[in-house]
């Protein structure tokens, strides 16, 4: 049976046609409405797709840099910029300084497409990478400032495979401590509602196995 990559995409990107291509290249795809970015391809990367003429519109009035500052919270975030066009209004250092800042400052990798397939090709592609060789999973986790260690605690234990924050929760209520959940036996895992045998012997390997 053939691999399938999984990618969410947010509800607002179904109209650009990209995820028909997407699709195509034998992708599953997941529809949700996303905080953060227009494509997900693993826990670590966040794809924000722009064309040009929005690129350059979300320079003059400044959205782009709260997108960027919320799309840099993912550890390996990049911007898909699509096409190319001329700058109209906005002048070469504007255009270039937002570039600057976009790599210097918010440290985000930028590429340049020719058109959605290309734009689908190149998200179907890194896609593929974090989830077969890199065996990364498809969740949204974002580096963010915690209001407490309870938090903290629960961002912890959501970054174990195939668990979510909801799981994160019911485990510390059961175990009461990180330390604890990763000296737990299987069978006391997979008491966990939603857990389940598969998933305790996943975070058992991860936990237990030796990887050099």
């Amino acid at each position: 049976m053939v691999e399938r990559p999984k990618i969410k995409v947010d509800k607002r990107e179904l109209k650009s046609g990209i995820t028909n291509y997407l699709k195509n290249f034998g992708c599953e795809i997941e529809e949700e409405n996303l905080e953060i970015a227009d494509y997900i391809v693993s826990d670590r990367v966040a794809i924000e797709r722009k064309t040009f003429a929005d690129f350059v519109s979300s320079i003059k009035d400044l959205r782009l840099f709260s997108q960027l500052r919320e799309l840099s919270k993912f550890e390996k975030p990049i911007l898909l910029i699509e096409g190319f066009e001329y700058f109209g209004n906005l002048n070469n250092n504007s255009f270039f300084g937002a570039l600057a800042s976009i790599i210097l400052d918010f440290k985000i990798a930028t590429i340049w497409t020719k058109n959605k397939i290309d734009s689908a090709n190149f998200i179907y592609l890194v896609a593929k990478r974090e989830q077969f060789k890199e065996k990364r999973e498809v969740v949204v986790r974002v580096r963010k400032k915690f209001q407490n260690l309870r938090e903290e605690q629960e961002y912890l234990i959501a970054g174990l495979p195939s668990v979510n924050s909801v799981l994160a929760k019911r485990l510390l209520e059961k175990f009461k401590t990180p330390k604890k959940i990763f000296n737990a036996e299987k069978e006391e895992l997979i008491k966990i509602k939603n857990l389940g045998e598969k998933k305790a012997q996943r975070i058992l390997d991860i936990l237990n196995t030796e990887s050099f």
